[in-house]
């Protein structure tokens, strides 16, 4: 079975990195599919943690 892993931001789910696909031997042949898993890193990319939605921290 082929994966991919998908890196996205924990609060904003933006694309942090995108790995090439681990192949397996039947990559390639008719009706293979291709299994996504994605993991969430850090909080928010440097455009969403400017804003007060994502940006700041107001537990206690």
């Amino acid at each position: 079975m082929c994966y991919q892993l998908i890196e996205r931001y924990s609060a904003c789910h933006c694309l942090y990195y995108q790995h090439a696909v681990d192949r397996c031997p039947a990559y390639g042949q008719s009706g293979h599919h291709i299994t996504t898993r994605t993991i969430l890193v850090g909080y928010a990319c440097s455009k969403h943690s400017q804003t007060s939605n994502y940006g700041s921290y107001s537990g206690g």
